[in-house]
Parts: structure tokens; C-alpha cells; sequence
């Protein structure tokens, strides 16, 4: 079975790895040269359009930025239309508008094209370990087919529902996640004002009531004042908007995604769009003046 892979940035790279590893043939494209000279040194194959890859291949894997290149490389110039014949199928692992998923979905299947939503979730780490959780929507039957596939990337793989639903599930995680990591940066702040040793509050939150995957970031990241990007600032606002336009289409208040969207604008106003995610806990600082901070455990 001759594999496509479209996307081999920060994340792509080491999916695309997995399937190489795991002994497939991967056809791979991307815009940058130097990624795509990258994956072919682990094992890829170059091909020089989305077009080209769809003409060659059986399943096609991609890994965007958001909803404006997954609808490029699909529906546009020498795009995967461009080469669509029944039987084909695509499966984008992008954090995606759920209408845009919908609407492409629909469009390639005018030419026979059968398209799973699978966004992931666990950022790098997860990715280069084969860790990620998988959120699939559309064609069951399609999702069982791609399943072994998605296992090779993936430790935790769902099938959430019809096409788009796998986005729903993608944006609502992150949402959280974003949220979470806003609120435990206020209390962080606060407690280690207060005078306990940060490690220790870090220790009895995570014991307790309070514990939340955001609190891993302290001892990461934040207690380090490393703020270099795993997952940035720029692209956690992408998938916060697009979570604010869903509530916006179905009429949901969300009070607490709208506060820290803000808190992100003021970060991407401050030129840290580029940071990491946990630099939100940066906004509580510079409000306080204070900075929570710790030496590294022995």
C-alpha cells in the first residue's frame, strides 16, 4: 500500500517517521524544501505537489497549520482534487474547523474521495513518542481501514462520529487545555507569592482536587523561565478562535475561552506569539510583578 504524507513540520515529521518505521513506502510532500529534504532522510520519498501525491498514492496523510492550507492542498492548484478517483482517501490530521472539514469532505467526494478528520492531540512530545490521541470523524467503515494505520502514530485512537466531529473533540481538548493552563498560572502565582516552595505546591495540587495535565508545564517549563516553543502561542490562539466561532454558530457562552483568548492577544501584542503555550503563566507575572520561579530538583 503506497502512503501520502503532506505536512512534515514539528508534529508531521515524526508521524510520517512512524509509518516509515513501521515498514510503509511514503510518497511526502511539503512547502518548505528543508523539511521535506528532512523526512526524506529518514526514509520518505519526495514528491513535488499534493497533485503528484494523490496520483501515487492509496491513503494520504496530512499535517497543516489550519483550515486555509488544508482546504489549499485539498481543493486547490495542484491540489489532491486535481488527481481524485474513487477509492482514494484522505485523512487530515490537522486541528480544523468543523465546517471546513464538512465542506471539503463534501467536495471530494463528488470525485470518489473518502476523507477522515483525525486531529491529534499531545504536541511533540507525543508525536516523536507515538503517544497521540486521535480523533477521528467520518465513514466508520473507512475508519477501520485506516485504524492499523493510525496506530502506528497514536496510542489512543477514537472514532468520534460523522465527518467533522473528530475537530469538535480536537478544539474542545485544547480549549481546556488552554484554560487550564491560564487558571493554574493565577494560582501559581498566588501560592508561590504567598511563600510555599513551588515545588511542593506543584506536588499537593497534582495529589489533589486541582490536578490538571496544564500543572506539568510548571516544572517543564515555567519554573525553568523556559518558554521556548513546543506548542506556540500563535497556534494555540488559531484553535481557541476556531473553538469561540463554534460557540459563536451554536449559541454556547464561553466565558472562560473568551478571557484567555485575551490573554493571548496581549502576549501576541507583546511580540510572544512565538512562545511556548506556557507563557501564559508570563501574563500573571508581568501583572504581579513576580515570576514563578524554582531551582530544578535534585
Amino acid at each position: 500500500m503506497q502512503l501520502g504524507f503532506i505536512g512534515v513540520g514539528n508534529i508531521g515529521t515524526p508521524m510520517c517517521r512512524h509509518l516509515i518505521e513501521a515498514g510503509h513506502t511514503v510518497l511526502a510532500y511539503d512547502v518548505s524544501a528543508d523539511h521535506l529534504a528532512r523526512i526524506v532522510n529518514l526514509g520518505a520519498q519526495a514528491a513535488d505537489s499534493p497533485r503528484a501525491v494523490a496520483q501515487a498514492c492509496d491513503i494520504i496523510f496530512s499535517s497543516l497549520p489550519g483550515p486555509r492550507e488544508i482546504e489549499q492542498v485539498a481543493l486547490g492548484e495542484d491540489g489532491i482534487i486535481e488527481a481524485a478517483r474513487p477509492g482514494l482517501i484522505y485523512v487530515d490530521l490537522s486541528t480544523n474547523a468543523p465546517a471546513t472539514a464538512q465542506e471539503v469532505c463534501a467536495a471530494l467526494a463528488e470525485q470518489g474521495v473518502i476523507m477522515l478528520d483525525a486531529p491529534v492531540s499531545g504536541g511533540v512530545i507525543g508525536a516523536e513518542r507515538g503517544t497521540l490521541a486521535v480523533m477521528v470523524g467520518g465513514d466508520l467503515k473507512t475508519f477501520e481501514t485506516c485504524k492499523p494505520l493510525l496506530e502506528h502514530i497514536g496510542a489512543n485512537v477514537f472514532h468520534v462520529g460523522d465527518i467533522g466531529s473528530g475537530c469538535v473533540a480536537k478544539l474542545i481538548n485544547n480549549m481546556l487545555a488552554f484554560i487550564n493552563t491560564a487558571a493554574a498560572s493565577e494560582g501559581m502565582a498566588l501560592g508561590t507569592k504567598a511563600g510555599v516552595d513551588p515545588h511542593k505546591l506543584y506536588d499537593i495540587v497534582q495529589a489533589s482536587s486541582g490536578a490538571s495535565w496544564a500543572m506539568n508545564q510548571f516544572p517543564n517549563k515555567v519554573f525553568h523561565g523556559d518558554f521556548t516553543p513546543g506548542f506556540t502561542i500563535d497556534l494555540a490562539y488559531k484553535d481557541l478562535r476556531l473553538a469561540l466561532e463554534m460557540g459563536d454558530q451554536l449559541s454556547v457562552p464561553l466565558l472562560m475561552g473568551s478571557i484567555c483568548i485575551n490573554l493571548m492577544r496581549q502576549l501576541r501584542a507583546n511580540g510572544a506569539g512565538g512562545d511556548d503555550m506556557s507563557s501564559l503563566a508570563r501574563v500573571v507575572e508581568d501583572a504581579i510583578d513576580w515570576q514563578i520561579r524554582a531551582p530544578q530538583n535534585m
